[in-house]
């Protein structure tokens, strides 16, 4: 089983000790790392959802143990730390492993095959891509996003409001960028100032639709022929009323 890895750790000879021990073990495949868990949250936007996230607890920007909670189950976490005091809370946060620096490879090869069984036993993986990070109105702060969670994403200024199942999310991104981050078959731009996601349409007429929930969303003109043609396999209609669709 070959398993994404990534390395969060402020320190540097803490990451190039990892990154011997990841590249020297067969199956592992380092995908990232830095220094900083700010920087590394928006990377992990952009890299494929690591099997494992080797994170340091005490570090200056953001502590390990609020990185684990704004990473979730996405990942298995291996804490890497100087300190035994942090072993419980760190286990609160489901961690796989919890390794004491200096940490010698045998015991880094333990806290790998733990992962290896986790994941062995899971009968339901999680899908890759399935959320992302996006920073919030407070400095340093990323809120993650859940893909299956957006009901709909609307264009106000310079800002989009990411509208999903929950307090809506306030973010400095354009329509298009966040489409980057968003599986193509499920949701579509229909509008200069909305996205939606196909899974929560409940009706259509010829210039808006109507969204599980009330919704009633603009279809923009310059939009409407390439939705029309993405739903169109969805469309069950009869033959003697193809020519008034």
């Amino acid at each position: 089983m070959n398993l994404n890895c990534y390395i969060i750790d402020d320190e540097y000879h803490s990451i190039e000790v990892l990154d011997k021990y990841v590249n020297q073990t067969p199956g592992l495949n380092l995908v990232g790392s830095s220094t900083n868990p700010l920087l590394a949250l928006e990377e992990l936007c952009h890299v494929p959802t690591p099997d494992v996230i080797l994170l340091d607890v005490d570090m200056p920007q953001l502590n390990g143990l609020d990185v684990a909670d704004l990473i979730g189950s996405a990942s298995n976490i291996i804490f890497t730390t100087s300190y035994r005091e942090y072993a419980p809370e760190a286990f609160e946060k489901d961690a796989v492993d919890y390794l004491l620096k200096p940490i010698h490879y045998t015991r880094f090869l333990k806290a790998v095959t733990k992962v290896r069984s986790n994941l062995s036993c899971q009968t339901d993986p999680i899908a890759p891509n399935s959320f992302f990070f996006v920073k919030s109105n407070i400095k340093g702060k990323f809120n993650r996003i859940t893909i299956a969670d957006i009901r709909y994403i609307e264009n106000i200024g310079n800002y989009i409001i990411i509208h999903m199942n929950g307090e809506p999310v306030t973010t400095y991104l354009t329509l298009a960028e966040i489409l980057t981050k968003l599986p193509a078959d499920n949701f579509s731009r229909i509008h200069q100032s909305f996205i939606v996601n196909h899974a929560l349409i409940q009706s259509l007429e010829y210039g808006q639709l109507r969204l599980a929930g009330g919704e009633t969303i603009p279809i923009g003109v310059t939009y409407r022929s390439a939705f029309r043609e993405k739903v169109q396999p969805d469309l069950l209609i009869s033959k003697r009323d193809r020519g008034n669709t």
